[in-house]
């Protein structure tokens, strides 16, 4: 028959008086980490193979330590170098592949690694203010200066 999960078990280290999780709430956290692989697939039927009241489940999850803890591990595994690598990557394939949405994210987020230039005007005037022509009249000049310094 189910048991109630309950609030009890946490243990305190006796070295450092840190309450630690219990064994059963360890296991549901890395169930529900686990996301869309988990299995069982759902939590009545974790609650069920685990023998307790799928109610207890519920407990578990609104306290206060045990969602501390599972916030932390979840930030912890999202910004993994791996995880986001292989959502670039998924993301360059459909864009090379004339997803132009995919092809926007990713422009997006590779903007914040591409260096920056400014083109910086002699008269110092607002370059928002320019006309036209006076815009590319300025660019042109920039372009052959940058071409000067580079060649």
């Amino acid at each position: 028959m189910a048991q109630n999960g309950g609030g009890r078990g946490w243990v305190a280290d006796p070295d450092t008086g840190e309450k630690h999780m219990p064994e059963l709430w360890k296991e549901l956290l890395e169930w529900l980490l686990r996301g869309p692989e988990r299995s069982p697939a759902t939590q009545r039927d974790w609650a069920r193979e685990n023998e307790i009241h799928e109610d207890s489940v519920r407990r578990i999850k609104r306290d206060q330590r045990f969602i501390k803890e599972w916030d932390r591990r979840a930030a912890e595994l999202n910004i993994n170098p791996e995880r986001v690598q292989s959502v670039i990557d998924a993301l360059w394939q459909q864009a090379a592949a004339g997803d132009v949405k995919a092809a926007s994210l990713y422009l997006q987020y590779i903007d914040k690694f591409t260096p920056k230039r400014k083109v910086a005007v002699e008269d110092e005037r607002d370059v928002s203010l320019f006309s036209d022509e006076e815009l590319a009249s300025a660019l042109e000049a920039e372009a052959i200066t940058l071409r000067m310094v580079e060649g």
